[in-house]
């Protein structure tokens, strides 16, 4: 996190954050990062994008392969808003040429989600309950590649 945190003191270097990464510039700009009292969220999952959000992916709406339970609970000072879930309101944060994030995997796969799911469902991460109704959305369309598409503007634009 001290890395973090030098890394964004600098206007020249452009940070972009996944999940754990996400979660970290969360930290480093001093916002909770923690559980989810909602829980899990996994698997192919719907964001809510906003006008920033929109602008940013190129879509109306985005779906994002998800794993994780802790989350950023607010959106750091200074930051934009990129969208929000259900179960999730920071799914993305944007600073202009400083740093761009988001809380899902877009190069997650079916194969590596499915992978995980089973694995944490036979270790008991997973009840049989949840662990269905994520692989009945593990194969749903998902929009890895716009968001790759995203972060490469970033990285040449900002």
């Amino acid at each position: 996190m001290d890395f973090t945190s030098k890394v964004l003191a600098h206007d020249r270097i452009r940070a972009i954050g996944v999940c754990f990464g996400h979660q970290i510039i969360g930290r480093a700009l001093g916002v909770k990062v923690g559980p989810n009292e909602a829980g899990w969220e996994v698997a192919v999952s719907g964001v809510d994008l906003t006008s920033e959000g929109k602008e940013v992916f190129r879509l109306e709406k985005l779906r994002l392969h998800q794993m994780h339970r802790d989350i950023v609970h607010f959106y750091p000072s200074g930051t934009i808003p990129l969208g929000s879930s259900p179960r999730c309101e920071v799914q993305g944060m944007y600073a202009p040429r400083r740093f761009i994030t988001v809380q899902g995997h877009p190069e997650f796969n079916e194969e590596i989600v499915a992978e995980i799911l089973a694995s944490r469902h036979k270790n008991g991460v997973f009840s049989d309950t949840a662990y269905e109704e994520a692989m009945a959305r593990v194969g749903n369309e998902h929009d890895g590649l716009a968001v790759g598409k995203a972060f490469l503007m970033f990285v040449a634009d900002g």
